[in-house]
This record gives C-alpha cells, structure tokens and sequence, in this order.
C-alpha cells in the first residue's frame, strides 16, 4: 500500500459507507500521489510568483504546480504523451482545474467543522503513515519525491478529516432511505438480483495432448472407461481422483468447486449440467484429454430475496444520494464565490 495511501485529498476525497466509497472529482495521481494545495487562508500575495497561481478561489490561491499534478493521471489515461493533440491538453486543464475548484470549495465548506480531539488524530494518522517507511532516510525521501514536507502532510490531514466529519455531519447523517424504495429499486431492477445457474462438480482426468497420436488417445481413452466402471462399481470417486487424475484438483478429490455456464470448455460444460446432482457421466472428450464428471451439487437460475440484498440495495441508494447532495452543496457555495484565473489577467 503506497505511503500516501491515508491521504484525503484535493482531488480525491472517499467516503467510507460500510464499505462503500464515494469518489468526488478525481483520483490521485498514476503514481498514488496525493496532491496538495496551499492551504486554505494562504492568498496571492503570499504566493510568490503571480504567474505561478493558476486559479484563486474565494483569496485562496491554486499553484500551477498543482494544476499540473492533478493533470497527469488524466493525461496519462489518453496514451502516450506524444499522440496527446493540444486541444486535448487543454481540454486535461480545464478538468483538471474544474477538479481543483471542486475539491477547494468542499474544503471551504468544511473548515469550519468543530472536531474536539483533530489534533490527535491528525497525529495519529500521520505516524501511523509514517510508521510504514522502514526507515528515517527512505521516509524523507518519500516527501522529497512528492513534493510534500511533514507541515504539509499534516494540513492534508487535517483537510481530510475535516471533510469527512462535514460530510458525515452535513450529508450522510441527514439521508433517510425507507424500505419502500429499497423495494421500488428491487422490483424494477429483478436482473441486477438474478443469480444464473450454477453446479459443483468434480472430475477424474486422464490428460492427453489434442495433438497426439491416435495410438496415445485409445490408451488414455481406454483407461477412463476403465475407471469409470470401477467408480460404478463402487469405488471411491475422491481416491481415484487423488491416484489417477492428471487434473492439479486431484489432491482435492477432483474437486473443482461452484462454477456456472461459460467458465468450462464447452464439452465438458454440457456434460456436466445435463446431469442431476449425485449423477455421474460417461466419459467426455475435451480438448485436455477424458474426463469423468461427477456431479455434487446443482444451483438453478433464481432471483436472490429481497431480504438478502436489502443492505446492499441501501448503501448503493445511500452513495448516490449523497454524491447528489453533496454536489449541490459544492455547487451552491460556488454560485456565491469568486473564482478568478490571475494567470491571465491582464
């Protein structure tokens, strides 16, 4: 897991939701770098080189150097760097800039988020962040490379959890999701429920070559039906498999656990689900040599209940609630805002 990995950022701020994660704006970049931006209250005049602010929103100013790394993911999912035509580049910046003005304007809405013991657990999180660099040298080394020094690891900290406690405060706490729309979503949707047939099987192999000499296919051919009419005959399926099988699940008994249509070759898959859970098949031809297929356990097509997916219906419903909110919150606060590009002011 990269050093970084705990980061909330700029651009990618995640939400857990019982395991569910929601993703505003953009994502680090390639590398799992976390971007970093001049903290928020830090204005142009304290920025150095104006020609280096690239946006400004509401006094706090957004370096180039920022706008470049939140780009570079982006860029790198058009290809390589010398088939990227310019107005592509500019259409990268003005997302990447959207990204930025985005992920500012939650901060700004956070800021101000009351959080007793935030010192502590800014210091938490950084040395547990610090504490997965095996040494002082390759952990001063790691900020080194992205750019970050310990002072600004921490605001990027603090940030993070400042936003989490806006969205879990402001957003999350205030959705109600009631039984009746879990319901709606699940009657109107019965194929995102649907589970496909499936079986549990295990197989004796006698493994051949498709390339081989007929002579080698009869002898191979010959030694499955005679293992065949020994399991017939009463012997133990599991054994011979673990004796006789060339297949790697003979050392579980020829075992090849739950699988559903499409996952097998086609002659062994339409042998194995015409038979009835306990039945066994006569021997079948593949293209890796003679099986004996035993059937163990049959699952047909259904619907899984309600009750089974009510969670998951919820937390999917939960996540897109709160992506809407949490953007019309983001877009309500910019409609208010000054958002200027000093760069190219006059």
């Amino acid at each position: 897991m990269h050093l970084f990995y705990a980061l909330a950022t700029a651009t990618a701020i995640a939400l857990a939701l019982g395991g569910t994660h929601i993703v505003i704006a953009s994502e680090p970049d390639a590398q799992g770098a976390a971007p970093t931006v001049v903290p928020a209250g830090e204005t142009l005049a304290s920025s150095g080189d104006p020609a280096d602010v690239v946006l400004t929103i509401n006094g706090v100013a957004i370096p180039r150097a920022e706008l470049e790394r939140n780009a570079r993911p982006l860029l790198a999912r058009m290809g390589p760097a010398d088939s990227i035509t310019p107005d592509q580049r500019k259409l990268v910046e003005e997302t990447a800039k959207e990204n930025l003005i985005r992920s500012e304007l939650l901060f700004q809405l956070a800021k101000d988020q009351n959080i007793p013991d935030l010192d502590r657990q800014v210091e938490e999180q950084f040395a547990l962040i610090k504490s997965r660099s095996p040494s002082e040298e390759e952990w001063n080394d790691a900020l080194a490379k992205k750019g970050i020094t310990p002072d600004g690891l921490h605001e990027q900290l603090k940030r993070g959890l400042m936003i989490n406690a806006f969205v879990q405060n402001e957003v999350v706490s205030k959705i109600e999701i009631t039984d009746a729309q879990l319901k709606a979503v699940y009657d109107e949707h019965p194929e995102s429920f649907s589970q496909p047939e499936s079986m549990r099987a295990s197989h004796v192999l006698i493994g051949v070559d498709a390339d081989a000499g007929a002579e080698e296919k009869e002898n191979a051919k010959r030694k499955a039906d005679e293992i065949l009419e020994k399991v017939k005959s009463g012997a133990d399926f599991a054994e011979l498999a673990k004796s006789e099988s060339t297949c790697p699940s003979a050392a579980q008994g020829g075992d090849l656990g739950e699988f559903g249509r499409g996952q097998m070759v086609a002659p062994f898959e339409n042998a194995a689900f015409a038979l009835k859970s306990g039945d066994l098949s006569e021997v079948v031809e593949t293209q890796f040599g003679y099986h004996i297929i035993k059937a163990t356990d049959k699952k047909p097509a259904a619907v899984v209940p309600f009750e089974e997916v009510k969670v998951r219906i919820e937390k999917q419903l939960k996540t897109q609630q709160v992506q809407r909110d949490l953007m019309a919150k983001i877009e309500a606060l910019r409609a208010t805002s000054v958002i200027e590009s000093p760069a190219q002011n006059p």
